[in-house]
């Protein structure tokens, strides 16, 4: 869910920061660039981890501001397709329900992809799994907290046109319930610990592209899509003893 990601970039100073601690300063700075910012094919950016090195700095005459180019760890938050991960319902429609991890709320479990079989209460406005053995009914509550896999990864950058904008989604996802791999591959992957490799080999890539109009919304820059139709997915109540 959490990666460290190798970043290099010239991180400006300003001259009213020259007296205070000039590596508390770069800290300060990179987090106000990188925190909370999409990477596209990264992911989010969460906070500074390390400085793998530091530059000299150069100070440019036309306006005084040191520039140092500096090489850093960040905490990314990049979930890999396929991987189980929890948060809490924040909103249903009839469409989908919509999954909040905090600093992630685009997350999106599609009706298609819920426990089956699962139907939409149009008075509560709740989805509901229909356990078929004894008939019961358990409702999917707002904030509950509710486990899912990653099905979907979305990173869709925009850039501006004469006609508005144009929004560019690169996606990665996989068929979860029908992995293109034999037991003997997996075994094999396990034994010499390449089951990563084996992991993301399993996921699919493709870019789709798409016209903006100054009136349309912006696009979230990572959108996630999950499932909850599997043993032990779904809500967290539903498991517990």
């Amino acid at each position: 869910m959490f990666v460290l990601t190798r970043i290099s970039d010239v991180i400006p100073v300003a001259p009213k920061l020259f007296d205070a601690d000039y590596t508390q300063v770069l800290i300060e700075e990179i987090d106000r660039k990188y925190a909370n910012k999409v990477i596209t094919d990264v992911g989010l950016c969460i906070t500074l981890y390390d400085f793998v090195r530091i530059g000299d700095a150069f100070v440019h005459p036309s306006d005084g501001t040191s520039h140092s180019q500096a090489e850093f760890r960040m905490v990314v938050f990049r979930p890999f397709v396929g991987e189980v991960l929890k948060g809490r319902i924040v909103s249903c429609t009839e469409e989908h329900i919509r999954v909040s991890m905090d600093f992630v709320q685009d997350i999106i479990i599609p009706s298609y992809a819920l426990q089956t079989p699962s139907y939409f209460d149009t008075t509560e406005r709740l989805w509901v799994w229909k356990y078929a053995e004894g008939q019961e009914k358990f409702y999917m509550d707002l904030h509950e907290e509710i486990r899912f896999r990653v099905t979907n990864i979305n990173f869709t950058r925009v850039t501006k046109t004469a006609k508005g904008g144009l929004a560019v989604t690169d996606q990665c996802w996989n068929k979860w319930s029908i992995q293109a791999t034999t037991t003997e591959a997996t075994e094999k992957a396990e034994k010499d610990g390449s089951t990563e490799d084996m992991r993301q080999s399993l996921a699919r890539r493709r870019s789709s592209s798409v016209d903006l109009s100054d009136n349309d919304p912006t696009p979230s820059a990572i959108h996630i899509l999950g499932t909850i139709d599997e043993d032990g997915l779904g809500l967290s109540s539903w498991w517990t003893s």
